[in-house]
């Protein structure tokens, strides 16, 4: 009895054993296998553009592992991208999706559009191999050189996108341009540790207005554009959705991965998510490759034919297995008698770290203004800001922020009762997850976007009155002030204030008074003749 319990265990162990080197020998894919199945599968239109990509060289002449690379960012050899990945697959239906159906479009408006669409599928087949490294790999430190290198490919893209932009301001296509040039910053979410669905909702608002001037000034001109615009915005849209569902709390990495050495990698060229010239079809084939750097001295590459085989880990298997009982004399007993483990959070500086008050801060990183954990401040300004700069107002409480010069767009995140007083804006004033928040335009803006605010007050400046759109997701209690008509005998006081005042060294300022109105709330849908039709519900005092 007591043999058969043993074989018994002998065989489960065993089993264990087999699975794990199954799974080894699965995850150990050569990078050939996984460039001939992408090959394959097709519907993925354009064609290939050379870009410095990242790869490890093949070590020794062991195996047949290649640094074959996928499309503009670093590729491991070993890491299978074959369509069992959840996280690939949801982004290669983006791909092959909402990017085919822009990529088309922009084919056929043709010019500088077609070209920084270009662009744009080199940096979507950069961020899809990222995701792939980041699905078998160990997370490396943000700040890492490692990390800046998988950044580099897509950042290129970048760069060139907004160069397109800078260079023809002046194109008929320029509003195009900058819709593109602003809504490819949503791709930047991987640099974000928390929450980019988030950032990624706040750049869209932004490209969405663009957007719209593309849509206005084309729709009775030519609909391929107006097609154009919303395939973009739709590409945004579904980006935010892959990211909130895969990548919730920043890049999704793999906990029991391979660490990232960046002495094993080499450059190699990579081919595209772009438009081809014959407007069929792209090929995911990779480009040859160029010498690779050497490794470092101090961590020179292991030959493949040095590696355990599979046959030589089964006999070693085998050989501890007979071992018996007596594989197992090396542990050491286990003493229950220790002392209980820490309460949670005790001495944690991490979870005390929580507890603690944030630190206001302003300051600009890169092209953008951060102002953020002000609470019961009045006298937060902001004064030296330039025009091609925006603002991002975060985690604000009972204060007062002023921004007296003109920037391209103000995003105001998670605040409650705060007042937000801007100059002028390019694009928009955006404002998300706020409570009892006022806010006040002295010059122009193009849009107000208000989602999920509760308790609210706009004041628009009389250029704003028949400039300025307001659109609301979520919202309650939203109130808009506008200057009320100044008569001509108000216009005469203000001209004779103004003189006497200006006589005696003083300056004078215009009393202005404001009309009120609410946003709707309320709207009532109903169907006629097959269609929903919905209007507004309005109220009115009986009496």
């Amino acid at each position: 009895m007591v043999e058969t319990s043993s074989i018994a265990a002998l065989l489960k162990r065993l089993d264990a054993v087999t699975t794990k080197l199954e799974d080894q020998a699965m995850a150990g894919a050569s990078a050939a296998d996984v460039s001939s199945s992408l090959t394959g599968s097709g519907g993925i239109v354009g064609g290939p553009r050379p870009s410095q990509s990242l790869s490890v060289p093949p070590s020794g002449n062991g195996g047949s592992s290649g640094g074959a690379s996928l499309g503009g960012s670093p590729s491991i050899s070993g890491v299978s991208t074959t369509s069992t990945i959840p996280v690939v697959d949801g982004y290669d239906e983006l791909v092959n999706g909402p990017l085919k159906l822009f990529i088309d479009l922009s084919r056929a408006i043709g010019g500088l559009v077609e070209e920084q669409a270009g662009h744009v599928g080199k940096l979507l087949a950069a961020q899809r191999e990222m995701i792939m490294i980041a699905a078998s790999s160990h997370k490396p430190p943000m700040t890492s050189d490692v990390f800046r290198l998988l950044l580099e490919p897509t950042q290129q893209e970048l760069t060139q996108i907004l160069e397109i932009r800078e260079k023809n301001r002046s194109n008929a296509y320029a509003p195009h341009l900058s819709t593109l040039a602003e809504g490819i910053r949503c791709f930047g979410w991987v640099s974000f540790e928390s929450k980019p669905a988030t950032y990624i909702g706040q750049v869209k608002d932004t490209a969405q207005a663009y957007a719209s001037k593309v849509i206005t000034e084309w729709q009775e001109k030519d609909e391929n554009h107006v097609h154009w615009a919303h395939a973009f915005i739709r590409l945004l849209t579904e980006l935010q959705s892959y990211v909130r569902k895969y990548h919730a709390a920043g890049l999704a990495w793999n906990p029991k991965g391979t660490p990232l050495d960046i002495n094993r990698l080499t450059h190699t060229e990579h081919s595209t998510f772009g438009a081809g010239a014959d407007g069929a079809s792209l090929s995911l084939s990779p480009l040859p490759s160029q010498p690779p750097l050497a490794p470092a001295p101090s961590q020179t590459a292991v030959p493949l034919s040095s590696l355990p085989t599979r046959d030589a880990d089964m006999s070693a298997v085998f050989a501890q297995l007979n071992q018996g009982e007596t594989i197992t004399s090396h542990l050491r007993p286990v003493d229950n008698t220790r002392a209980p483990r820490r309460p949670s959070g005790a001495g944690n500086p991490r979870a005390e770290g929580k507890s603690s008050a944030k630190v206001p801060r302003m300051a600009l990183e890169g092209n953008k203004w951060i102002i953020e954990h002000f609470e019961n401040n009045n006298d937060v300004i902001l004064e030296n800001a330039e025009l091609d700069q925006s603002v991002y107002v975060f985690a604000c409480q009972n204060s007062t922020i002023q921004i007296k010069t003109k920037v391209t767009t103000v995003a105001m995140d998670s605040c409650t009762k705060t007042g937000l007083c801007v100059e002028s804006l390019i694009t928009s004033l955006d404002v998300i997850n706020s409570k009892s928040v006022q806010l006040q335009i002295l010059g122009t803006a193009p849009m107000v976007n208000l989602d999920k605010v509760d308790s609210c007050m706009v004041y628009l400046s009389r250029e704003c009155m028949d400039t300025t759109g307001i659109l609301t997701t979520k919202t309650s209690g939203v109130n808009v002030l506008t200057p009320a008509p100044v008569t001509e005998q108000q216009q005469a006081e203000v001209a004779t204030t103004t003189t006497t005042t200006a006589a005696g060294g003083a300056v004078a300022t215009e009393s202005i008074e404001y009309v009120e109105r609410s946003v709707p709330e309320q709207l009532f849908t109903r169907m006629v003749d097959g269609k929903m039709v919905t209007s507004i519900v309005e109220h009115s005092s009986s009496g």
